[in-house]
């Protein structure tokens, strides 16, 4: 590219820690675009060399591997070289290393990285800080605190502190892997969900039941006042180790462990809802003892932990700061973009970091359908908005295909399956018949930001799903106290939108501003102009264990294997041919079974 050698072309990259690998383009200051490794090689969380991400990246800003300046890694690698044969962080003389560590010093990437941008200088951030920077720099505030609770990043799972566009201050670090983030994973594979991210399954399961376990799960660690939870004996992130510890659980809570094809039983769900209960207590200590040793008025709440919406809605509800911002690419799907954000504070500390986040719409664009498609293309009169919002209206469920990718683990609007809330039964439907997955899973209603207040009890954004917030008591139908078994208390109809309120009348918002999700709200628009209410069912196109779909190749691929009705991509409409049988789309199903 003509010139390009006088810009600054800087590439983040994250997945240093061996999942979630993903890359950021930054050009002269300005996002150009962020992509994740998965969605290219079609393996959930990939953490190899993310080369389809970057290469992505590049040809979106017509630019080429040899053009990038500077790449930052989201991790300091001597750091977590020393922490994991020492098994104690590395302290100050590992920190100067850090500072000074040649690219040749360690680094799962570097060889990879090396052969494709042969003129980048190569840096190391902090990985906790590179969480920290992505979100201030998407965040609405010019300062605030600071709390990130990861599951580890080098040697530490949590720290504080304060930022601004001046300056960043750490205040405080928790030593170690073993703490929250690592208590929240072994019970989750104490629970039979022993797939790479599974917590946010625990997550939904967790208002199902009662928090009768908290006392004996507490056997399992011990804690502080300000949240410094550490479990008592050694446990790691490594499969084998996991698996091996998850005796423990069964120990302290006297529940054996469940295997992946069995039903869920009462005390499963209760160890759920104990352990949610823990993890939202010790969050709460860790951002009171910020506030009060900051002062702070707003707090950024990042880190893998931060992406639990169930707590980060509550924090913002019970005001422990007067401001809160949950980053939605706090977790490791974010880090190379926080990695190159933190690279140029540091390199320019003088200017002034504003980035436009695009809506986190910053991947690719799908593409055309296959020519075999071609046959199932469906005519349509006027706007496809008002078409598609009359065809959900009538129960019709939707892959929802248009322009460039969402960044992040949840789908907003650009790679999502739609489906109409009022219609009975459709959570199950969706769940069994189009996302194979387990039926007590609970879907995001996408709401009409001007709209929220008139049925939740927030009227505050939460354009990336990562708030929650209550049913509104007038919006509620009577239900009983109790329950039999756990699929007639998942049955029960709560309200008019029940299959986005879930049993404790919560919800997971994805509030849709015309300002940030311009499309998609218009459709929104289109579906209450019908039905008379701006709520839709917005989960991501995939199926159990694959990744979102990115092509239109790959969203008629996954069309054609479920049960959804239309697919849309870009302004065409097709119908489902239903030429697979149930069991041809089972082994479709198959090859994704190993992440699921």
């Amino acid at each position: 590219m003509t010139g390009s050698h006088e810009r600054e072309i800087v590439l983040g990259v994250g997945g240093f820690l061996g999942h979630d690998a993903n890359a950021a383009l930054l050009v002269d200051g300005q996002l150009v675009a962020a992509n994740q490794e998965e969605r290219f090689t079609r393996r959930k969380h990939d953490g190899g060399f993310p080369s389809h991400a970057i290469r992505e990246c590049l040809g979106t800003a017509g630019l080429t591997p040899g053009d990038v300046t500077v790449c930052v890694f989201a991790e300091k690698p001597l750091q977590s070289i020393l922490f994991d044969r020492a098994k104690r962080p590395g302290g100050a003389p590992a920190r100067v290393l850090g500072r000074m560590l040649p690219e040749n010093a360690g680094g799962l990437y570097n060889h990879q990285a090396r052969l494709l941008l042969p003129s980048a200088r190569f840096r190391y951030a902090w990985h906790h800080l590179s969480h920290v920077a992505g979100a201030f720099y998407t965040a609405p505030f010019a300062r605030a605190a600071f709390l990130c609770v990861d599951g580890k990043g080098e040697d530490y799972s949590a720290s504080a502190g304060v930022i601004d566009d001046g300056g960043l201050r750490l205040l405080w670090e928790q030593p170690y892997e073993n703490g929250l983030g690592l208590l929240y994973t072994l019970i989750t594979h104490h629970l039979g969900f022993a797939s790479y991210g599974s917590e946010y399954k625990v997550m939904g399961l967790a208002p199902y039941g009662k928090p009768t376990f908290t006392e004996a799960l507490s056997k399992l660690y011990s804690t502080d006042g300000h949240g410094g939870l550490r479990l008592h004996k050694p446990v790691t992130f490594l499969p084998s180790a996991m698996a091996a510890s998850v005796q423990l659980v069964t120990d302290a809570s006297g529940v054996a462990a469940r295997k992946d094809a069995e039903p869920l039983a009462p005390e499963h769900v209760d160890l759920a809802a104990s352990l949610q209960r823990i993890f939202e207590d010790e969050v709460f200590k860790m951002a009171r003892f910020v506030r009060a040793e900051t002062g702070e008025r707003n707090l950024i709440f990042c880190g893998g932990c931060a992406q639990n919406c169930v707590v980060a809605g509550r924090l913002r509800a019970e005001r422990v700061f007067e401001g809160l911002f949950n980053s939605p690419v706090g977790g490791d799907m974010g880090s190379g973009l926080g990695a190159a954000l933190l690279y140029l504070r540091t390199a320019h500390p003088r200017r002034r970091i504003k980035i436009d986040a695009k809506g986190f719409y910053l991947g690719s664009e799908p593409g055309s359908a296959p020519a075999a498609a071609a046959r199932w293309r469906l005519p349509y009169a006027g706007a496809i908005h008002d078409f598609i919002a009359e065809r959900l209206a009538e129960g019709r469920t939707v892959g929802w295909v248009r322009g460039r990718m969402e960044l992040g683990a949840r789908a907003l609007g650009a790679r999502s399956i739609l489906a109409d809330p009022r219609q009975p039964g459709m959570q199950s439907r969706l769940n069994l018949a189009v996302k194979f997955r387990e039926s007590f899973r609970p879907f995001a209603p996408a709401i009409l930001a001007e709209d929220v207040g008139q049925w939740f009890d927030s009227s505050e954004e939460s354009s990336y799903m990562n708030y929650t917030a209550n049913l509104l008591p007038s919006r509620r139908h009577p239900t009983p106290s109790s329950f039999a078994t756990l699929k007639e208390q998942l049955d029960y109809p709560r309200s008019e939108i029940q299959s986005v309120v879930h049993v404790d009348f919560s919800a997971r918002l994805q509030t849709v501003d015309s300002g940030v999700h311009p499309d998609f709200h218009r459709l929104l628009l289109a579906f209450k102009a019908v039905t008379g209410v701006p709520v839709l069912i917005n989960t991501s196109f995939n199926v159990s264990g694959q990744p979102i779909v990115r092509t239109a190749a790959e969203a008629w691929e996954c069309f054609i294997n479920t049960d959804l009705d239309l697919l849309v991509v870009n302004d065409e409409v097709y119908g489902n041919p239903r030429e697979r049988s149930r069991e041809e789309k089972v082994a479709w199903l198959k090859q994704f079974s190993k992440t699921a």
